[in-house]
């Protein structure tokens, strides 16, 4: 398979409401990798031409296709918790991308790179159909009881950066179990589609380094939550190489709460979306100042190694 980085391909599944989100993703990406050429594969469900063009404004001289969800199945989808559909277009990713194309990196549009992510494209899956980090937050040996799956400590990964190998995908039709567990076991699906993915690829998934996504559970003790990794487990010590902003308040939420919540603002003033975002968010300068210095302070007390 060749993983060169001349032409690194990267997939979104993502609806109209986190089109600036996305946006300052594939900004952080080009801001953190001058040498390669970035193919952008956004599977959406109707986003107008003109925020496609907006967004597109922020990758010049790179590439874009725009494959739009035509599947009932996953149109007809309603929201579970924090979830909305367009999580679930991933599913479609071994379809929409051009069948040439036998590597993609997913990423969900809530997230920021750090560092080049050249590094995340060329690793070696060891044969597996995917790379994936854990999540540390879900007890993996409960979940595996609850599916009928053998039992592993910190074996659940969390699905918002992955790395896929598409032809062995689709030579399995990996996917296709998928939409029968949205049929039947919709209610038992917490995480929905990421835990879908933990069941189609238990124990048949290679471990990334957790510098891959780093999600706040990772750098922040959560004394109302349990995590189930050990520190060997986690990033400690170490720059994130991207900063994945789970949990519900994200940095443009009002009450945005995150170590590294400046990281994303520094992303967004490089898109058009700017105005609009800190709009909504309700900041202002002094918030502004404040999660610089945070952040700052936060990330200079970090190994880049």
């Amino acid at each position: 398979m060749d993983c060169s980085a001349s032409q690194i391909t990267i997939a979104f599944g993502v609806d109209l409401s986190y089109a600036p989100h996305m946006a300052t993703a594939i900004a952080s990406i080009v801001a953190n990798n001058r040498r390669s050429q970035f193919h952008f594969i956004v599977i959406h469900d109707g986003i107008p031409l003109s925020e496609q063009n907006r967004i597109e404004s922020v990758a010049p001289g790179h590439k874009f296709d725009w494959p739009l969800v035509t599947d009932t199945r996953m149109l007809s989808l309603g929201e579970r918790h924090h979830l909305n559909r367009s999580t679930y277009y991933r599913f479609a990713i071994p379809e929409l991308v051009p069948a040439s194309t036998s590597r993609v990196i997913y990423l969900d549009s809530d997230l920021v790179a750090l560092a080049d992510i050249e590094g995340l494209w060329t690793t070696d899956l060891s044969n597996h159909p995917i790379g994936a980090i854990i999540d540390p937050m879900v007890d993996s040996v409960a979940f595996a009881n609850r599916w009928g799956l053998k039992p592993k400590p910190v074996n659940y990964f969390n699905a918002g950066v992955l790395v896929m190998d598409l032809d062995k995908i689709r030579a399995s039709d990996a996917f296709s179990p998928a939409f029968d567990l949205l049929a039947n076991r919709w209610d038992d699906l917490d995480f929905g589609d990421q835990c879908i993915l933990n069941i189609l690829f238990w124990n048949n998934w290679k471990r990334l380094d957790p510098v891959w996504n780093v999600q706040r559970c990772m750098v922040m003790i959560d004394p109302g939550r349990t995590c189930y990794a050990k520190a060997q487990d986690l990033p400690t010590g170490r720059r994130p190489k991207i900063v994945h902003y789970t949990e519900h308040n994200k940095p443009w939420s009002v009450d945005a709460h995150h170590p590294f919540t400046w990281m994303y603002y520094k992303y967004l003033r490089r898109t058009p979306f700017w105005s609009e975002v800190n709009l909504k968010a309700q900041t202002t300068p002094l918030k502004h100042v404040r999660r610089y210095m945070k952040t700052k302070l936060n990330l200079s007390r970090l190994s880049r190694v």
